[in-house]
Order: C-alpha cells, then structure tokens, then sequence
C-alpha cells in the first residue's frame, strides 16, 4: 500500500475536526458554546448565530463545540449538519433540509416515536416542496400561458359564438398543460405525480396538522433536536432569503436549535431590500448572536513559524544561510499583517513548500531564503505589487540614479506602491528587500556590501534578481551551487583550471568570473598556492577580446581575481615571493605576469601589488620565460593571443636586438607571418547615432611595427605568397596592411 505523503505541506481549505486539533486557543469557547446549545428544552426553537469573517475559524470552532457534544455521555443532543449551498444548484434546499432531519432522527431513535417523528418530518417537507414546485413552476410557465391565452383571446374576438368560445377554452386549457409540461420538464411531472401518490396513501393533513403533530412529538422528546447551517455567505440572495424562511418559518418548534454561521456585513448587504434593512431582518429571526473570539496574533505566528521551520530544516544548505537578524526585520516590519488566521498561514506554506523545493541543489540553496519568503508572500498576497516588482529589474538592483531622475524614480516607485493594500507597511518591506532603493533618500553602498549580497544570493542583487521569478537558474550564469563547488575547487590547481575552461566552452565564462568575484574574500588562504598557479595557468587560455562597449573581458577579470586575492594577504607576509614562486612554477602565465607588471608600473607609488623587489625579481623571470619559450617552443610563443603585449614588455625589459630578430625570422615564415599581422592589428566596435548593434572595426598599426622591423620587410614577405591560397581571414590580413600602407 503507497504512503499518503504530503511532500510540498499542500493544505486543503478545511476546518479542524476536533478539539484536539485546537492550535488558537478557542476550544474553551467551543466547550461553553457545546453546554450552552445543549442546555437549551424551551418551548420554542431557539436560533444562535455565530458570526466571523472569512478565514477567522466559524467552521472550526463548530467542529469542535460538536466534538464536545458527542463526547456528551447522556446523549442529550440530536445534531443534523445541512449546508444549504450543497443543494442550492439544485433547486432542492426544502425537500433536502426536512429529508437530513428525517434521516437523522431515524438513526439515532429507534423508538417507536422517534420513528413515528422521522416519518411525519419527510412528509412535512414533502408537503412544502410541493408547494414550493407548484409555485415555481407556474411562475416559469407564465409565460408560455400567457402568448398561448392571448392568441385563444384574439381568436374569441373574432367570433361570438357560444361554441367557438367553449372549445377556445378547452383548447387553451390544453395547450396551457402542454406547455405547462414542455416548460417544467417531466422530471418535474414525475416528481410531482410521486408526491401525489404518496401523499395519496397517508392520511391527509392539514399544514396546521402537520405542524401540530410534529410540536406534540418534539415537546415529548428528551433529546434537544440541533440543526446546524452552514456556508450560508456562499448563497445567493434568493438561496439565502429561502433558508431564512425555511428557519423563521419553523420556530415554535419545541426543544430544536438553529446555529448559523456566516459573516454578519456579507450577510446583511445580500437580506436589504429595500423596504426593510438586512439587519432588521437578522434581529427578527436571531434570538442569540456570538461573536467569535478574536485570534491572537502571536498564536498564529507560532503556527507560520513553526511550518517555516519544518520547511527551512528540509534542506541543510538553506539552514546555514538563514539569518536570524534579517529575518527579524523582514517578518516584524513587513509579513506579519498578512498573517491573521490559519487560512492565510496554510494558503501561503503550501505554495511556498513547493517553491522551496524547486531550489534545492546538491551543494547549495540557489536563493536566500528569506528573501524567498519574502518575494513569496508578496506574490500571494500581492499580486499586483509582485508583477510589478519582477519587471522592475533594474529599478531595483542599481546602486545609482541617473543625474536629475530623482523625482522619476520616486514616482515610480510611488506607482508600484500604490498596489498594495498597505503601502506604508509595502514601502518598509521593499527598503528591507532592496536597500538599493535608499539611493533616493541619498544613501548608497560601497562594493563590499554588493559583494555580501551576491554571496547570500539576495534578490537586491541583479545576479540572483531573476531566480526570485523565473523559479530556475537564468542562461549565462552559474547556480549557486556551481558557485559553491568552484569555491572548493580552489584547491585543486588541476581541476579549477579544467573547471573554467569549461565554463569558457559554455560560453559563460565573463558571467561566471563576474558572479565569483563576490567569493574571493572566502577563498582558504590554505588554498593560495593551488588558486594562484591555476589562475596564472589559465590565463593564457581564456578569451582576452571584448566585445561591444565592454572592456571587461575573461582575461582582465583574472587579473582583477588575482589581485583581489592577493591584497588579503600582507607585504610582509611574502605576497610577492609567493607570486614568484607561484609564476616559477606555473605551466605559463606570461599573459597573466605581464599584465601584474604593468599595472604596477602605472600604479602610484604606496599602492602597489609588489614590493620593488618582487616586481623586478618577477620582471626578470617574466623576461626568462619568453627568452626561452622563442627558442624552445616559437610556434607557441608566435600564436599566443597576447603577443601583441608580450612583445612590447620583452623589447622594453629585455634585448630588444633579440627581439627584434625573433621576430624578422618569423615574419619570413609563410604560416607565422599572419600571426605577426595579427599581434599589431587593433579590433574593437563603433556605433553611430541611430544603430540598434555596434559594428566591428580593425585597423592594422603601421607605426607600432615600424617600432620592431621596417615595412620592407613585411612587404618582401608578403609579396612572395600566393593571395589564391590564403583563408578569409588571412586575406582580411593582407587587405587591413595594404589598406593602412596607402594611407600612410
């Protein structure tokens, strides 16, 4: 047999069962309501209201003053449950009421009177409901009489003869049952010729019989007869005006009791009309009006947070982030008043259970937690202010106005407020979620506080933003748990390397470096030799190209990476030596060392990454490297994506004759030459006024290799190749030097 397992807390709309169900604190008042309603043997009916708003528990605490009574050892109440609404689309509120009586009074007294009453209940109501079906179905049928009387009455105006009027009359009278019967239906025949019959083999009786007869048994009766109507506010007007008949026409039963429940303004707007108010019309027919206890607040906390609880302990990565101080905040200054009766508090775990889960991965939770909550309970109970918060992105996640938008952006947010049903509370909310917004109250946060944002994944940050609405991780980025698995790499050399050349073959890289950027301060300083080696390691690798209107690409932000974790660690502490020793026995990371270098020679003096010394020890082993990499491995050192730069540095730190004649051999070298041509073409990307996409530009440097080797050469070079046999972008080559040559 399968377990029955509630795996996202879904929570079906409905009432407790029983006392000890009680999680509020009302089952006192449902025990005193039980003894009241129990103690009631008047000679009358009596009619107790019990009134609340939608969601405050009426049908919980009913279920419980029930579950009182049947622990009630003397059986001294009959209770018969009828909710209107279930027979209201069938027309059947009548027949069905006095049938739940019937039935029930002939379960539960066996007796030759209790028989004797059940029986008389189920004809009583038969006699009204056919009443009631005469009534509605001539009134449906009216119509069809009358078009049939007043084309019979215009045929007797036509003729004055005795005949002629009698057979008009038969004939209508005919066709009147004719209609009569395409009209109601047969069902409606049938039912009513059932009622007939029956009512044929009893003993005709009179209404003031029948009640009589039913006062004389009930008076009789040691067991108080209880009837309990329920959903009453989901009636329509008619329903609801029927049933207060059905009640007020029934009240001077002895030892029976009527307990309603609905909600008093709902009910009283659907009673006026017009001559009398719906209040009026309550007070007539209720003797006893209860209010339900009002709940406490805190008590229904207790409910959210336990269920909170049992959700955020379900997954341990998503525990670790929870912050006790944040969440304190978020709650008191903005969630708390949407949670006022249990009905709010299952309507919004059962949605957020499931949303939850969607976000749990192997080494990670992908969002804060509790911002999860937060932008949860929003969509539930705000739905507008949710929508326009997830098309508001950038609004929400920049760190900056735009000169002279203050009073822009402050309208709109104004705009998205208003929303809410309480945009003072939303407004609270919203600073809390997205401190960002303080930016137009001036206030603004340095990179640190960005950097903390990112790593607890908040939704204030534009590179968690997205997850909060589109319940996955966006394209182009890294999950949280990827993020966490690359911090662990970090000490592993061989693998964090193998890791971002994955990354670079996805082709999310830039992103990836980008979102990672906010973790390097966690970086184990155990792990430096591994993180350093891998990062020089792989900067020859990565794309060092920017494209469009970014100068930010993979290679500058290993760079960025290298220098962030090395100022963590002290000059005295031996960050140079370590990054010499690290860069002695890398693989490569010439690209890397080079850029180290010259960002330090344009640095101004006390903010420096190296010591004087480091940086010319680094420097001359820099310059060791290329020396020998021209000599051992040249065609490694020809095609590298850097050469551009590297030749520079080793012609301004090393022997530039060498260099120089290096690069005279390659240039004679058919395959290598385009290589060269490649190193002094400058590419980026341009965009005139009115482009929708920048457009690429290249320009081949003449004056920059004038530096190294005169034009002649190239030329002779050029000259002896056969322009038939060259690749596309090998003739761009060719094309790009001629092109510069003519202007100069």
């Amino acid at each position: 047999m399968m377990e029955d397992k509630n795996n996202h807390e879904f929570a079906a709309d409905r009432p407790i069962e029983n006392l000890s169900d009680d999680l509020l604190g009302r089952s006192e008042f449902s025990v005193a309501l039980a003894k009241a309603l129990s103690g009631w043997h008047g000679k009358d009916s009596l009619v107790v209201a019990l009134h609340g708003e939608w969601g405050s528990g009426k049908s919980s605490i009913k279920n419980m003053a029930m579950d009182e009574l049947a622990k009630d050892n003397n059986d001294t109440v009959d209770i018969i449950e009828f909710s209107p609404w279930e027979w209201a689309a069938q027309d059947k509120i009548t027949s069905a009421f006095f049938q739940e009586i019937s039935t029930t009074i002939g379960l539960r007294d066996n007796s030759k009177e209790g028989k004797k009453l059940a029986k008389l209940f189920k004809k009583y109501g038969r006699y009204l409901n056919t009443g009631e079906m005469l009534t509605s179905g001539l009134s449906k049928a009216l119509p069809t009489m009358f078009i049939l009387a007043t084309i019979f009455g215009i045929g007797g105006n036509f003729a004055d003869q005795e005949w002629i009027k009698n057979i008009s009359v038969g004939l209508l009278a005919l066709l009147g049952t004719w209609g009569a019967f395409l009209k109601w239906g047969n069902s409606f025949l049938k039912q009513l010729a059932g009622n007939a019959e029956a009512s044929a083999k009893d003993s005709e009786l009179t209404l003031s019989q029948y009640r009589s007869e039913l006062t004389s048994l009930l008076s009789n009766r040691k067991n108080t007869l209880m009837i309990v109507l329920d959903d009453l506010d989901r009636l329509t007007t008619k329903q609801l005006q029927m049933v207060m008949q059905l009640v007020k026409a029934n009240t001077e039963f002895p030892n029976v009791v009527f307990l309603m429940l609905f909600q008093r303004d709902l009910i009283e707007d659907k009673l006026n009309d017009g001559l009398q108010s719906g209040r009026d019309y309550l007070e007539k027919i209720i003797q006893v009006p209860f209010d339900i206890p009002k709940i406490e607040g805190s008590k229904v906390h207790q409910v959210l947070f336990k269920k909170l609880d049992e959700i955020i302990n379900s997954d341990q990565h998503a525990e670790k982030m929870f912050d006790s101080v944040y969440w304190g905040n978020v709650f008191h200054k903005g969630l708390s008043h949407y949670f006022t009766n249990l009905r709010s508090v299952y309507r919004f775990v059962s949605t957020l259970s499931f949303h939850f889960s969607i976000y749990k991965n192997e080494n990670a939770f992908e969002v804060n937690p509790i911002d999860l909550i937060a932008i949860e309970c929003i969509r539930v109970f705000e739905p507008d202010v949710y929508q326009g918060i997830s098309e508001s992105k950038m609004f929400f996640t920049k760190s900056y106005t735009p000169e002279g938008k203050d009073e822009e952006e402050r309208k709109y947010l104004d705009s998205i407020l208003g929303r809410s049903v309480n945009s003072k509370k939303m407004a609270d909310l919203l600073k809390i979620l997205f401190p960002t917004i303080k930016r137009l109250d001036r206030q603004t946060y340095d990179k640190g506080y960005y950097d903390t944002w990112q790593r607890n994944m908040r939704i204030c940050h534009e590179s968690s933003f997205d997850k909060y609405f589109s319940f996955n991780i966006p394209d182009g980025g890294l999950s949280n748990s990827d993020l966490t698995k690359m911090m662990e790499l970090t000490g592993d050399r061989v693998a964090f390397c193998k890791f971002l050349l994955s990354l670079q073959d996805r082709s999310i890289i830039r992103t990836s470096l980008s979102q990672f950027s906010a973790y390097i301060e966690l970086i184990p300083l155990d792990n430096r030799v591994s993180y350093i080696s891998a990062l020089l390691d792989i900067g020859d690798a990565v794309e060092n190209e920017s494209s469009g209107f970014s100068f930010n690409n993979s290679y500058i932000q290993i760079f960025q990476h290298l220098s962030w974790f090395l100022r963590r660690i002290k000059p005295e502490d031996g960050r140079s030596e370590l990054l010499l020793n690290c860069f002695r026995e890398s693989n490569g990371g010439i690209a890397i060392i080079e850029y180290v270098l010259q960002a330090d020679t344009e640095r101004t003096s006390g903010d420096n990454l190296l010591s004087e010394d480091g940086f010319n020890n680094i420097k001359e082993l820099f310059i060791k490297k290329l020396d020998s990499l021209a000599q051992e491995k040249p065609e490694y050192l020809v095609s590298h994506p850097h050469l551009g730069s590297l030749i520079w540095r080793w012609k301004k730190w090393g022997n530039e004759d060498n260099v120089k004649a290096w690069l005279e051999f390659q240039v004679q070298n058919n395959h290598n030459l385009f290589y060269i041509l490649e190193a002094f073409v400058t590419r980026g990307s341009s965009m005139s006024i009115g482009d929708a996409i920048a457009k690429p530009t290249a320009k081949f440097n003449i004056e920059s290799f004038e530096e190294f080797l005169p034009i002649k050469i190239l030329e002779d070079s050029l000259s002896l190749i056969n322009e038939e046999s060259l690749s596309i972008s090998q003739l761009d080559l060719v094309n790009l030097f001629n092109k510069s040559k003519d202007k100069k």
